[in-house]
């Protein structure tokens, strides 16, 4: 498990240097952007309206819709497939699975690049979801601190079904590039589908995003579904690889 943790070392330092640079910028100029919106405010109020305009004055409001709502959230399915595309898909493409195969069963080969990833998946991300509490803390800002944890749920349900569907792209190619692209045109496609209303289930942006958070509640149905799904995908990656040739 060792070496799964320190191939994707590399991966989560970059993905947390990048997330931090974004995250300070916005997070210390909520008054820059409102009097920029004071400015010329009916003309504002015409594209974005008169209710966000003035939300965006209250703190809480300010750092979850601009960090879970749109910074962090719109990058949380591609974390989960930059962290998982390569697992398999590197070993089968460069040869290395044999090597590996002749000293573990592929069991726990499975396994130790499945938990080694998966937790440093959730590492991140649980870094990443608490950064809103802990900068207010610091810069002496009330903030309503169950706000993260209701969005911490729909951020790591929503990144660990992505981190399945890669899985299993992985496992399915031997090549890094087919499965990379495979997951992104799913995450596109599910995504365009989504915006179709009967086909609204589809878009796990809208889920992750935190919509039902702002409207007041954790979406747990919505959760456990793609939680299911995303454990019967693991399962049929390890089906396909107990049986794949090296």
């Amino acid at each position: 498990m060792k070496k799964e943790i320190m191939e994707e070392k590399r991966k989560a330092i970059l993905i947390l240097i990048i997330m931090v640079g974004l995250f300070f910028s916005f997070a210390p100029f909520q008054d820059f952007m409102v009097s920029i919106f004071n400015e010329d405010l009916q003309g504002f109020e015409q594209f974005i309206g008169q209710d966000l305009v003035q939300n965006l004055k209250d703190w809480d409001f300010y750092m979850t819709s601009q960090w879970f709502g749109k910074n962090f959230g719109q990058f949380v399915p591609i974390i989960a497939i930059i962290l998982s595309f390569s697992l398999f898909a590197r070993e089968f493409e460069s040869g290395t699975i044999e090597f590996l195969l002749v000293r573990l069963p592929r069991k726990k080969v499975f396994l130790n690049k499945l938990v080694g990833s998966l937790a440093i998946l959730l590492i991140i991300l649980s870094v990443l979801s608490f950064l809103p509490s802990i900068y207010s803390l610091v810069v002496s800002k009330n903030f309503e601190h169950i706000l993260t944890l209701k969005f911490m749920v729909h951020v790591l349900f929503g990144a660990f079904f992505w981190y399945s569907i890669s899985i299993l792209m992985s496992v399915l190619f031997d090549s890094q590039v087919k499965s990379l692209i495979t997951s992104l045109l799913l995450l596109a496609i599910t995504t365009i589908l989504g915006l179709i209303k009967p086909l609204g289930f589809l878009n796990t942006y809208k889920y992750i995003l935190g919509s039902d958070i702002f409207g007041g509640q954790i979406n747990w149905i919505y959760s456990f579904v793609i939680l299911i799904i995303g454990i019967l995908c693991i399962f049929f990656s390890y089906c396909v690889f107990k049986n794949k040739e090296a």
